[in-house]
């Protein structure tokens, strides 16, 4: 009989350590899998049970997924994923009212339903540095490690989620009718405790989705297409709504940023300004002497690009995009 109680509190203790490490690992978000040629679905299912986290994968990402990592980032697992299924991942956080509108969320993000019919237009009308673009700003050292500075004073809850998205690879974004008046200071918190304050300001609950979407995928309010450039709009804007509209990006760029990154904003900002003003022909030149003087850095930048795809696609992936890329350029020349 005691044997049998000790048996049993041992499988108990087992199991509790066992419980323990998943937990731990499942909050580290760090991924240990091995993988060859698997469907990407199947390989996001694995990435999920480990991670706990929910990926959303859009319908029209597909391919095969070779992976080989230990303990490594859930980051940058999905970084090697993107590349290996065309595709890119992002962080996206909702602002929501209701359980019908989180499941709208999820049927927009993945495809299945007119973002013009799932009360989540917002999601679909991004500036650009949260269409995948990683430059600029948005690339800096506190959306590395996830800790936000901001000051958001007397402004709408459209301005607070345009400055929480420029954070690489993060988009937070409000449902259709959500408002609030913001005023917010933090100062090196985490990006979860930020997007939390703004929801509570605006009366919203919310919550954390990762997504796969196709590269050359296009969101508008009507509708998705595929392809590359601007997106296009129901209506025009005028100059002057242009003006505003670059006007309340750049401003909502300045309310995370330190006080050295908004001096080197407004620097990089009064150059373009200068740049505009020259006639023509000077500033074609001046454009000329500031490409040379970066020539070294973009070639670096390069070069660091074309590592990353050969150390992230499987030997087979990378002759079957170079076969795509060549029967591309066949059908251009014909």
């Amino acid at each position: 009989m005691k044997r049998g109680l000790v048996c049993i509190v041992l499988a108990l203790g087992a199991l509790l350590l066992w419980g323990s490490w998943l937990a731990w690992r499942a909050r580290s978000n760090l991924v240990t899998l091995n993988v060859r040629n698997m469907d990407v679905r199947k390989v996001v299912s694995k990435i999920q049970w480990q991670t706990w986290e929910r990926i959303i994968v859009n319908n029209d990402v597909s391919g095969n997924v070779t992976l080989n990592v230990r303990k490594v980032p859930l980051e940058e697992v999905l970084h090697i994923v993107a590349m290996q299924t065309s595709s890119r991942w992002t962080a996206l956080y909702p602002l929501y009212s209701t359980g019908k509108s989180a499941v709208d969320f999820k049927k927009a993000v993945r495809g299945d339903m007119p973002p013009s019919e799932s009360g989540w237009t917002n999601l679909f009308t991004a500036p650009a540095w949260r269409r995948g673009n990683t430059g600029g700003f948005a690339n800096n050292a506190r959306a590395g490690n996830n800790l936000v500075s901001a000051q958001i004073e007397g402004k709408d809850l459209g301005f607070a989620t345009l400055a929480l998205s420029r954070f690489t690879q993060a988009q937070v974004v409000a449902e259709d009718g959500a408002e609030g008046f913001i005023n917010l200071r933090l100062e090196q918190v985490p990006f979860t405790e930020a997007v939390a304050q703004v929801a509570r300001k605006a009366h919203r609950k919310w919550d954390l989705f990762y997504t796969l979407q196709p590269l050359r995928q296009i969101f508008t309010s009507a509708g998705v297409t595929n392809m590359s450039g601007p997106i296009p709009m129901s209506q025009p804007l005028s100059p002057d709504e242009r003006t505003a509209a670059r006007e309340r990006e750049f401003q909502a760029q300045l309310a995370t940023m330190t006080p050295p990154e908004r001096e080197a904003a407004e620097k990089q900002r009064q150059l373009m300004e200068e740049l505009t003003a020259l006639p023509p022909a000077e500033r074609q030149q001046r454009l000329q002497q500031m490409a040379g003087a970066n020539a070294g850095a973009q070639e670096s930048s390069a070069l660091q690009r074309m590592q990353d795809r050969l150390k992230n696609l499987t030997p087979e992936q990378r002759v079957e995009r170079d076969r795509a890329r060549l029967e591309k350029q066949k059908r251009q020349t014909q």
